[in-house]
């Protein structure tokens, strides 16, 4: 084998091999670095001008399965993200930024992630039986990204009523409510 195809090989091992789990504050810093560069470190969060700023396109869907909440999908450049168009507003951004946190912490080559109600919104702290590392990385990211941890504890400052909260990010207040217990403001 030559030092070349040996180079090629150990590319292509490490290209497949599956990514190392990430820690709390590494997604936590992530998502706040990607708000940053894209100039949407306001709050709400944009969530379709990032997708689009990063190539992804973003669709409503109607699927078969009525307990499917999205998906994302890359075959070469082309990223989509699907959501189901019944679901409420709050719970569409959740699962948009989801399947974005997939896109940065697990899409790497081509594949998709199809992820249902159930796997969408349980944490490692809950939820029987134990969701896949995977997806507690990717709500991680998706609160992080949704509800940065900077915003949220200026925010808090001004207000520390739960609808207000939830109001001015545009999510749920039961996920204003986990991220304010995550971060020790409840």
């Amino acid at each position: 084998m030559t030092v070349e195809n040996e180079r090629t090989t150990m590319a292509n091992q490490q290209a497949a091999a599956p990514p190392q789990p990430k820690t709390r504050s590494d997604i936590e810093k992530e998502a706040t670095e990607i708000l940053r560069r894209h100039g949407l470190f306001s709050i709400p969060v944009d969530l379709v001008t990032l997708a689009n700023r990063e190539g992804i396109k973003v669709h409503n869907a109607k699927f078969s399965d009525e307990n499917l909440s999205g998906l994302i999908a890359k075959r070469g450049d082309n990223v989509t993200i699907l959501v189901n168009q019944t679901d409420v507003p709050f719970r569409k951004r959740f699962t948009i930024a989801h399947e974005i946190g997939h896109h940065f912490l697990h899409l790497l080559g081509d594949g998709d992630f199809v992820d249902t109600q159930v796997d969408l919104f349980r944490d490692s702290e809950g939820g029987e039986p134990a969701p896949k590392p995977v997806e507690v990385e990717a709500n991680q990211f998706a609160a992080a990204l949704l509800m940065p941890e900077e915003l949220v504890r200026k925010a808090f400052e001004s207000t520390q009523k739960l609808p207000e909260l939830a109001r001015l990010f545009n999510v749920s207040e039961e996920a204003m409510a986990i991220r304010l217990g995550r971060l020790g403001l409840a």
